[in-house]
């Protein structure tokens, strides 16, 4: 008898959690740098364009998103930020991040110390002498 009186109660639960909308915000993660190629030296007030190599996503919905970087003169802390979309069908094409460009000036003399951070929390890095 209260299993009854229960299923009224767990059908308007299942119909009520439904939704006919998709969820069309897409997902953002960070992005793993495989690499990076930049000059080896720089002058002060250089732009100095910074290269970054790897692999966004394994579909079409997989793209770039954006960069956050902060730093100081010389030092540079760079996050690469991918997003995923949610469509239902996503073209079967690798998304890759090849040569991708992140550009600074050099305000100062010394070595310029770049750090790319992982998803894992680990930092790629490498650093560019400016004269």
């Amino acid at each position: 008898m209260k299993t009854i009186q229960l299923l009224p109660l767990i059908t308007v639960l299942v119909v009520a959690s439904c939704s006919t909308q998709p969820n069309t915000e897409p997902v953002q993660f960070i992005v793993k740098v495989d690499s990076m190629s930049h000059p080896s030296f720089a002058a002060t007030s250089d732009t100095i364009t910074i290269r970054l190599f790897g692999i966004i996503g394994p579909d079409g919905c997989h793209s770039f998103s954006r960069f956050e970087d902060t730093g100081q003169p010389l030092r540079l802390d760079l996050t690469v930020w991918g997003q995923v979309s949610s469509a239902t069908a996503c073209p079967a094409a690798m998304v890759y991040r090849n040569g991708k460009e992140y550009k600074l000036v050099a305000t100062e003399q010394g070595w310029l110390s770049i750090n790319i951070h992982q998803p894992n929390g680990s930092i790629l890095g490498d650093s560019i002498i400016v004269k």
